[in-house]
């Protein structure tokens, strides 16, 4: 191994026979010629085949790195499409762990003999992972449950694989530019935050709790119930579903009763919901995470890593996904430059602009049915890393998430095609957004800003005119230049009245909507005249600004 990596690690790696191990498998894989590059020196030849190669040694270097190269593939924004797709094979499935060792966990936990928590436990995992392995279980009222638990010293395992990590990938950012690019020292920050998040399972018990709310009244999505009773940080109890998992799609053919193209609507629909509704999304859809249940109803276990889109995330991707139903080439592009953080010094925007367009551009020749979304979001992933545009972490998951789903539908529905699927629930939420009862909202939190801007603005001019009096600040002005100041801030102001105004009459029209008899258009007279003098004083504000124009 000396001849490998002439480090010396023993100051900043525990385990010595770990780190040994990695780097044998890692050279044996062919990646050796990385670690001539710590020694200054690398006249290995390159290896071939390299996306297949690290999937193998991740495989080989056990669950830490097979987790890693996990999340890694949904991360489109960190590493190649070669790569992602690549790691995107890997298997997270072990051998299970003694049943003994089970009971040991959970009893720790729960603080009670496992007899007394459970009318029957199968001492059987019916899944087993890196992390955890699930068992069936019975309550004592009856209530058929899956108890997951955790592996015994996952923690210190992961912990220490993931310090080898740190210090390989600070060595190789140090000594390779063309490495230091794909920042692996942030990667394995961002890999210790997940597993940090993982192997605590209150976190997963708390996400499952708020997707079962977000779906408690769904006719076509179930989220399996949680009892906090029976969970703990390392043991987690919630409903067992009873369907089958839709990678077995030879089992869903054969049973009576399924229509695949139902199932995938709703499972595409779910996630459209998750996204753009709830602001809240199963951010690993994969065939496994995915239960069918009877009348094709679908439902989502594992809620390990989710994804979260605020209000703006939200507006971006319904112009992106938008402009690609319309095909409007500039909204695409204008919105992922506006999403996107760039290195000016990196980023060329021009040959960015033309990169997406190359893409994009085949959808202005072929119809809504040939159109592939997940190669267009891949493909444009792609270009944003080659690019050094980082798009939201958010909005990255959410691709992927799209990329794997029109994977899952292609494959189970050939015919399936998001774009024409999108189309309608885009209109819907574009409607719902444009209620009365939805822009009052709106309305309101914007008359809560300029409320406080109202309010300190006193304040604000005090202090600036006590900074003058006193010689603090000096200011040289003109009298013509007050004159037109003072004229300047009596015209805003007037117009800051009227906007105010308008935005009253508007959320107290909206308000009271629903008070009163109908006499137009299923509005009350009230709501009608609030509406009618908004109408009234925005006509007087264009008016005022158009005569000012000429």
């Amino acid at each position: 191994m000396k001849k490998i990596f002439k480090v010396n690690p023993r100051k900043d790696i525990r385990d010595l026979a770990r780190f040994n191990r990695i780097m044998l498998i890692l050279t044996q894989q062919g990646f050796g010629y990385l670690f001539d590059k710590v020694k200054f020196k690398s006249k290995r030849k390159r290896l071939k085949d390299p996306p297949i190669r690290l999937r193998k040694a991740f495989e080989k270097l056990g669950p830490t790195f097979i987790k890693l190269g996990q999340i890694l593939s949904l991360r489109p924004d960190l590493l190649p499409k070669e790569y992602v797709k690549e790691l995107g094979k890997l298997q997270d499935r072990v051998p299970p762990f003694p049943y003994k060792k089970v009971e040991k966990t959970i009893e720790k936990e729960l603080k009670k003999p496992i007899k007394e928590l459970f009318a029957s436990f199968s001492e059987k995992p019916i899944a087993s992972a890196s992390i955890a392995q699930v068992h069936k279980a019975t309550l004592k009222n009856g209530k058929v449950v899956a108890v997951k638990v955790q592996r015994p010293n996952v923690r210190q395992i992961m912990d220490t694989d993931i310090e080898i990590m740190t210090f390989v990938a600070k060595k190789l950012e140090k000594h390779s530019k063309k490495i230091r690019k794909y920042s692996p020292v942030r990667i394995v920050k961002e890999f210790k935050q997940w597993t940090d998040n993982e192997l605590n399972f209150n976190r997963e018990a708390k996400n499952a709790k708020r997707f079962y709310r977000n779906f408690k009244n769904s006719d076509t999505v179930k989220i399996p119930k949680v009892f906090d009773d029976y969970s703990s940080k390392r043991v987690l109890t919630i409903e067992f579903i009873d369907g089958i998992e839709l990678h077995n799609i030879a089992k869903l053919k054969k049973t009576k009763g399924f229509k695949i193209k139902e199932i995938i609507k709703n499972g595409f629909e779910s996630i459209l919901t998750q996204v753009f509704v709830h602001g809240f999304f199963h951010a690993d859809p994969h065939p496994g995470n995915i239960i069918v249940l009877k009348d094709n109803k679908i439902a989502w276990v594992d809620f390990g890593i989710v994804g979260r889109f605020n209000n703006y995330l939200k507006q971006k991707s319904i112009e992106l996904l938008y402009g690609i139903v319309e095909k409007d080439m500039d909204s695409i592009v204008d919105t992922f430059l506006t999403m996107g953080l760039m290195n000016e010094n990196q980023t060329d925007i021009a040959k960015f602009k033309e990169d997406v367009r190359n893409v994009i551009e085949p959808l202005h020749n072929s119809g809504l049915k040939d159109a592939k979304l997940g190669y267009m979001m891949d493909e444009v992933l792609d270009i944003a890393l080659e690019h050094h545009v980082k798009l939201p972490v958010d909005f990255v998951l959410f691709g992927k998430t799209v990329i794997e789903l029109e994977g899952i539908g292609l494959e189970y529905s050939p015919n399936f095609r998001i774009l024409e699927n999108i189309r309608p629930f885009l209109e819907n939420l574009i409607k719902r957004e444009f209620r009365l009862s939805n822009m009052a909202k709106q309305l309101m939190k914007n008359l809560a800003k300029y409320t406080k801007l109202f309010k300190d603005f006193p304040d604000q001019l005090n202090s600036v005119l006590r900074k003058i009096q006193t010689g603090t600040v000096r200011v040289d002005i003109e009298d013509t230049d007050i004159k037109k100041l003072a004229t300047d801030i009596d015209k805003s102001s007037n117009r800051m009245t009227y906007g105010m105004l308008i935005a009253a009459f508007l959320i107290t029209g909206a308000l009271l909507v629903n008070i009163g008899k109908p006499v137009l258009n299923g509005f009350p007279l009230v709501t009608l005249l609030c509406f009618a003098l908004a109408i009234i004083f925005a006509i007087i504000l264009f008016v005022s600004i158009e005569k000012e124009g000429k």
